[in-house]
């Protein structure tokens, strides 16, 4: 599927579940139960077998302790689901234009099972370990984490992921040991993680960025009906001819550009060459620049100018090119004009103007090709 949702939901949620147990310490007692050695417990991910694999260092002496957690199996919770049809709405990041509304999608209910395995090796240690979680594992926690920010949600939403202990620890002593193994305890349990999974975060912000309204010419025995009349034609078969065709955008578009340069302003509609060792400046009329645009040079040459970057939107493909935002001066919702200083540019090559807003972006076409000497 092309379409995806990753916000990390449980790389995010497993983070937390370890940061809630990897402030264990443990001490070291003397025969007399006082306290003489402190040691910090490592928490790695990773099954059991490959952590002991890896702990063992070259003199063959494992570092323990050290607790292994790893992820076993994920399942739909059939349990939690609800609402399979309707998103959630939301109050949404208030732009220049006025409230916006954040739809969510419902999302989709999921158990994460986490296996743990205590390595130590004294018994001590695993009892001490053993008393940093479970007591406050009777019988879960919570992780408390927030909305992905991608769907544009106006403030922070928590969401709760109850962490259910398996109540039981499997501890193994080894029983058959040759003079250079290490005597070690294992002590294995398991968690259920019950958290979500997000869907695409398509729009966030709920916005529509093109209409398209078609007109017909509608005739019933020679007479253009009205709205009036509609009744009465309602159920009569109707012909109608295709008109025309009215769409709304909120992308940007160029209609005229024009090259100033020794007090005379010519207008382009053909390639030009200009040089880049003296100061030019270019006007653009079209329409919708004035909505928190960026303006850009979509050159052929690397190298071109400073700035460049991904131009990311809603409606149109993403491309790179120069930020020249700084060097534009919009001077209405119809007119802009870009000045380049002598040198500004690094390198002779082709370049477009583009100008670009959250809906999409607009280049001037193939022939305002502008070269550069």
């Amino acid at each position: 599927m092309k379409n995806r949702g990753f916000y990390w939901e449980i790389k995010d949620i497993l983070t937390q579940f370890v940061a809630a147990f990897d402030d264990t310490v443990i001490s070291r007692y003397d025969k007399n139960r006082y306290a003489k050695e402190t040691i910090e417990v490592r928490y790695v991910f990773g099954p059991k077998q490959r952590v002991m694999y890896d702990i063992i260092n070259k003199a063959q002496n494992l570092t323990l302790p050290a607790i292994a957690v790893n992820i076993t199996g994920i399942t739909r919770d059939e349990s939690r689901v609800f609402n399979k049809l309707e998103p959630s709405y939301l109050p949404g990041v208030a732009s220049q234009y006025g409230p916006r509304v954040a739809k969510v999608p419902a999302p989709v209910p999921i158990n994460i099972e986490v296996s743990m395995s205590i390595l130590s090796r004294y018994m001590t240690d695993m009892d001490q370990i053993l008393s940093n979680f479970v007591p406050y594992n009777n019988p879960y926690v919570i992780l408390s984490w927030l909305l992905p920010e991608e769907f544009g949600v106006a403030y922070n939403t928590e969401i709760r992921s109850e962490v259910l202990w398996s109540g039981s620890v499997n501890l193994t002593e080894p029983t058959d040991l040759s003079y250079s193994d290490k005597f070690r305890i294992v002590g294995d349990t398991s968690f259920t993680i019950k958290t979500w999974l997000f869907k695409e975060a398509n729009d966030p912000m709920n916005i529509i960025y093109k209409v398209d309204a078609n007109f017909f010419n509608v005739n019933i025995n020679n007479k253009i009906i009205g709205y009036e009349d509609y009744a009465t034609y309602s159920d009569i078969p109707i012909n109608y001819d295709y008109t025309d065709v009215v769409t709304v955008s909120a992308i940007p578009s160029f209609t005229n550009l024009f090259y100033t340069t020794s007090g005379s302003t010519l207008p382009v509609y053909k390639p030009i060459t200009i040089d880049r060792g003296k100061d030019n400046s270019f006007i653009v009329y079209g329409k919708r620049f004035d909505y928190n645009n960026t303006f850009y040079l979509s050159a052929n040459t690397s190298n071109f100018y400073k700035n460049y970057t991904a131009v990311k939107t809603a409606k149109s493909p993403i491309i790179s090119a120069y930020d020249i935002t700084d060097k534009v001066s919009v001077l209405n919702d119809s007119i802009f004009t870009l000045n380049l200083p002598t040198n500004t540019l690094s390198a002779a090559g082709n370049f477009t103007i583009v100008s670009a807003n959250s809906a999409g972006w607009v280049s001037t076409n193939a022939g305002y090709v502008i070269t550069v000497e």
